[in-house]
């Protein structure tokens, strides 16, 4: 007898439960980008296993939606006799022609923001559809093995790192409130929640959060759902004297004590309508405000610019000893994916203040390296070669902030094309790396930069050129970012803001390649701000070709060279030492 698929499952769900569509985003209900393996539904029905992603389930089809860094990857993953693969850009126009003419349509209001709900909302009524919303996820009753939630303990960020009292925080926040005329504000981002009361977990593996809620009253304590059993006896005290604790298995009943008609903000892009509908059902008047701590977080004060670049600096001590054993090993062969990523953990994990990595290290060989985002299996796990290109996205979760670096390099020798893209790529990382701006530019105003010396022959990467990073929070922090116009939201980048630079060529089935660098927003002039550069580690030499720089590049790429050493070199052995002298020497 052939045992059902996942997908068939639930597809036999919404067949006897008269339900036409189901949709699902990879998230979880605190809207987050990374999540914890119980809320890994879209990788069960699927097998995609991606950061980001939606699907489109019918009774007797699948559409996987996925962005360009992961499309190599899915179609690697998923069974193509079930399900198809889209862009992500494309997911509101299927939708659209998918319930035309009285479908049925159900959602887990806890895995929709209140923005995309409406706008389901909007399409469903449009053609005569129906929106109905699931008190309990299908896939979490078809799931017979799913992980169950874990807690972790909650501790302190104390100042030295964080920068700011949370009292301070706690009283600014308040004055948003006061300014937008609101009663209560609902917070559920924990990555902001996290930042606003200096504390972490570990309840989703490398970003240091914990699963929390934060409700803001106007006028009184807030009120924090948390797993009280998981904070210690003298945070609780801490903690106490500034916040009502309540156990967040009561997060349900949030608005119970609250007068109707009261005015509750909650950020239409970050909250699960699941909230929203709570409050329209209890004659509560909701209204949409961009969630307060969402600039003041991105704009790092002096501690936390301090403690990124000291935690950069012992990051590139790794990577640099990690680049030199790969550069100098003449037998490779016996490595591969997963023991390079590992023996660069090993390099990591003695650091000063490390806590853990930042995201799962990006280890990838020849034709894997061609996948933006690639994270290697066992199944996948490939022996090094020689005369390959290896590409490695890593970083570390430090108490003084969060690193993320990429380096390509090439083991062995390289042709001609690979050397010509790797400097193109490199020519468009200095690009914008040197570029001064306007005070009020958006990264979509200056992405263009990052691309062009690829776009003269006619080439592209289909990512972002820049993310944001937390302060010892998420590898990958909004609102900032800079990206194509038309594809993603933008913001003005801000004195303070910290992103990354990270062009990149993919040639799919043969070869990626990737420079990353992390850089803070600096003021430049009261008119124009300019870009820090904090990573350190050297570039290969091997894959550049000086005839296709201007001077002006050659200057950038010594003068980096000159401050990589300046920076790195009493943290390494005699032996690196030579090898680092010779490789940041001037081209």
């Amino acid at each position: 007898m052939k045992t059902l698929s996942s997908l068939s499952k639930l597809q036999d769900y919404l067949i006897n439960n008269n339900i036409d569509i189901f949709l699902i985003n990879r998230t979880d209900e605190f809207l987050n980008e990374y999540i914890a393996p119980y809320a890994e539904r879209l990788h069960w029905v699927t097998d995609f296993s991606g950061s980001a992603g939606r699907a489109i389930i019918t009774q007797n089809k699948a559409v996987l939606f996925v962005d360009g860094r992961y499309t190599f990857q899915a179609k690697q993953q998923i069974n193509h006799d079930e399900i198809t693969i889209d862009h992500y850009h494309n997911f509101f126009k299927i939708f659209k022609e998918s319930c035309r003419s009285g479908k049925t349509i159900a959602i887990d209001p806890k895995l929709h923001s209140i923005n995309e709900v409406n706008k389901f909302k909007e399409t469903v009524e449009e053609n005569n559809s129906k929106l109905i919303f699931l008190n309990i996820n299908p896939i979490d009753n078809i799931w017979s093995d799913q992980p169950e939630i874990k807690y972790s303990t909650i501790f302190d960020h104390p100042i030295e790192f964080s920068g700011l009292d949370r009292k301070i925080k706690i009283n600014k926040f308040k004055e948003s409130l006061k300014d937008n005329n609101l009663d209560y504000y609902l917070l559920t981002s924990l990555d902001s929640i996290a930042w606003l009361l200096n504390v972490r977990g570990d309840d989703i593996r490398y970003t240091p959060i914990a699963f929390l809620y934060l409700f803001i009253p106007l006028e009184g304590k807030p009120i924090f759902y948390v797993s009280l059993e998981n904070i210690s006896s003298e945070l609780k005290k801490d903690l106490n004297q500034i916040l009502i604790l309540e156990p967040i298995n009561k997060i349900d009943s949030l608005f119970n004590e609250v007068v109707k008609n009261k005015k509750i903000g909650m950020d239409f892009l970050q909250t699960s309508y699941f909230f929203y509908n709570i409050a329209l059902v209890k004659d509560l008047i909701v209204k949409d405000l961009q969630n307060p701590c969402l600039i003041p977080k991105a704009t790092k004060n002096h501690a936390e610019q301090e403690g990124a670049r000291n935690a950069h600096i012992r990051d590139g001590v790794s990577i640099t000893k990690f680049l030199c054993y790969l550069k100098n090993n003449k037998d490779l062969t016996k490595e591969t994916e997963i023991s390079l990523a590992e023996k660069l953990f090993k390099y990591r994990k003695n650091n000063k203040l490390f806590h853990s990595l930042s995201f799962d290290t990006i280890s990838a060989v020849g034709k894997n390296a061609a996948l933006p985002h690639y994270r290697v299996s066992k199944v996948s796990d490939s022996k090094i070669r020689s005369n390959s290109i290896y590409l490695v996205d890593s970083g570390g979760q430090y108490y003084d902030g969060t690193t993320d670096i990429t380096r390509t390099v090439v083991l062995g020798k390289p042709n001609q094309e690979q050397i010509d893209r790797f400097t193109r790529v490199l020519k468009g990382h200095i690009k914008l790396a040197t570029h001064i701006f306007p005070k009020g530019t958006k990264g979509t105003d200056i992405d263009y930069l990052a691309r062009e010396s690829l776009n003269e022959i006619n080439c592209d990467y289909d990512h972002g050129t820049g993310h944001g990073i937390g302060s010892f929070l998420s590898v990958h922090e909004a609102p900032q970012r800079i990206a194509k116009k038309n594809q993603f939201q933008s913001v003005e980048l801000i004195p303070g803001m910290i992103i990354s630079n990270e062009p990149g060529f993919y040639r799919e089935g043969e070869y990626g390649i990737r420079t990353e660098n992390i850089l803070i927003i600096k003021e430049k002039d009261k008119k124009n701000l300019s870009f820090e550069n904090i990573s350190w580690a050297p570039i290969d030499r091997d894959l550049i070709d000086i005839k296709m720089l201007t001077s002006s590049e050659i200057n950038w790429i010594n003068n980096y060279h000159l401050k990589v050493l300046q920076n790195l070199l009493n943290f390494l052995d005699p032996y690196e030492k030579d090898w680092l002298k010779n490789v940041t020497a001037p081209l």
